[in-house]
């Protein structure tokens, strides 16, 4: 298998190009080539598919165009070229597991297959801007306090007294490690002190910041991940390469982080499987990843929840599950926000599609787009717990059906999506608990599903 240095190796002598040649030469004629040739075809009656087979061929096709279009470097303006061979040996080594937490929070993450009746790793939190310490903290101790979450994400700072925290600026260091500071003393509040925190570094943009933010005084465990983000479509920065030689050399878990955009570059919601799906290979051969995130969303909405995006997911995630032994975490982005029926309604869609499709692990969908600050509660992390589990004892063509009747109640509204409510507004920032109408709209949306057969738990 090819090591990391031979994969930088590559980013110094592949095939030399600017961007825009490897977008409008390289990346759209290899895909729209692939796409054809094995026949990949979008079913909007269907959001949810349930054929093993054309998961199967869709596998193969990301395959074929990760070795026909390579991962381009903008730093060198190379390309990174693979063979089918080198490709398929990164799939047959994984081990398809990551050994994630500490203590009695010691877990690993392994893989499900679609319609398994298996729990997925129940990830929860968001790396969602907060704008209070206090805030911060009784977030954290929210979703350490839910006993299924398997591991966590942890919010992220944007000033520090009163200092904008800038891109690789002292301010980012500095919030970075008070940051990891606040998640790991709330997590010990819960009860929780082993709970993976798998999105670092949250307040981090830069190599230079996640670097130093990781030395092992500040609080951070080789158990805990890191995220490495692509660049869309089918690129990488050496800011993210050197996180991972640093990374590879602790010995600590990479997650690769990928989202393919649907509209744009990747085209409509067939081509856009296929990078979906060759985003998972690229996550094991190139970043080394012991485990992955992915979020497909919509290059006009922004979100996750439209139809198409949703059978994007269903596809890849069944292509990736029956092929790719990678843990992924699926994350979506919802339109509407907070303390709103429409969020709910999203969610459930997005954690039935990617559940019955055998994701291993989902996320707490993001309310907003995850572009409102103090936009997140721990009650979409409670609800995301809880559809996650209830799905797993659904199969593809159950969860079609019901996806198809929450379409019918949100996809209308998606462009004018309400933002919801602030954290500060619908929970008490004192005590860390719901308001009053918030858990009354969420039991009123829970009992509203369970008429439709879903029954979904405390």
């Amino acid at each position: 298998m090819l090591n990391f240095l031979d994969i930088y190796e590559r980013a110094l002598q592949g095939p030399i190009m600017t961007e825009q040649d490897f977008d409008l030469k390289v990346f759209m004629p290899a895909l729209k080539q692939v796409t054809k040739q094995y026949g990949i075809q979008y079913d909007k009656e269907n959001p949810v598919p349930s054929n093993d087979a054309d998961a199967d061929n869709l596998f193969r096709a990301a395959v074929d165009f990760l070795s026909r279009c390579g991962i381009y470097c903008q730093n060198t303006n190379r390309v990174m070229q693979f063979t089918q061979a080198e490709i398929l040996q990164a799939v047959n080594e994984a081990t398809g597991r990551c050994f994630a937490g500490e203590g009695d929070d010691a877990r690993v993450f392994g893989m499900r297959k679609p319609d398994d009746p298996k729990v997925p790793w129940l990830h929860v939190g968001s790396g969602i801007v907060c704008t209070t310490e206090e805030m911060f903290t009784n977030l954290v101790e929210g979703y350490g306090s839910i006993a299924e979450a398997s591991s966590i994400s942890i919010c992220a700072l944007d000033t520090l007294r009163g200092i904008p925290v800038m891109a690789g600026s002292p301010a980012e260091i500095y919030a970075a490690i008070r940051g990891i500071k606040i998640g790991r003393e709330a997590l010990r509040r819960a009860g929780r002190p082993g709970l993976p925190i798998m999105n670092l570094i949250s307040t981090s943009a830069s190599a230079v910041t996640t670097i130093a933010a990781s030395a092992a005084q500040f609080g951070l465990r080789p158990t805990d991940g890191w995220l490495v983000g692509a660049i869309s479509e089918m690129k990488i920065d050496f800011g993210a390469m050197n996180k991972i030689a640093y990374l590879l050399n602790w010995g600590a878990n990479v997650g690769a982080e990928t989202s393919p955009i649907l509209g744009g570059y990747a085209g409509g919601p067939a081509s856009t499987a296929v990078v979906s799906t060759a985003y998972i290979l690229m996550g094991l051969l190139v970043h080394k990843g012991k485990y992955q995130l992915t979020f497909p969303i919509h290059f006009r909405y922004g979100c996750s929840s439209p139809r198409d995006v949703l059978w994007v997911v269903a596809a890849s995630c069944q292509a990736a599950s029956r092929n790719i032994p990678m843990p992924v975490i699926w994350l979506g982005y919802m339109a509407a926000g907070p303390c709103t029926k429409m969020y709910f309604y999203e969610a459930a869609a997005y954690l039935l599609t990617a559940t019955t499709s055998g994701a291993p692990s989902v996320q707490t969908p993001h309310p907003a787009k995850a572009v409102k600050i103090d936009g997140i509660t721990p009650m979409e992390a409670r609800f995301g717990v809880a559809m996650g589990t209830a799905a797993a004892k659904l199969n593809r063509q159950q969860a079609n059906e019901l996806v198809r009747q929450l379409l019918a109640k949100y996809e209308s509204q998606i462009e004018t999506a309400p933002t919801g409510s602030r954290y500060q507004e619908c929970f008490n920032a004192t005590t860390g608990k719901p308001g009053d109408e918030y858990v009354r709209l969420y039991d009123e949306v829970t009992n509203e599903l369970a008429q439709m057969g879903l029954e979904i738990g405390d």
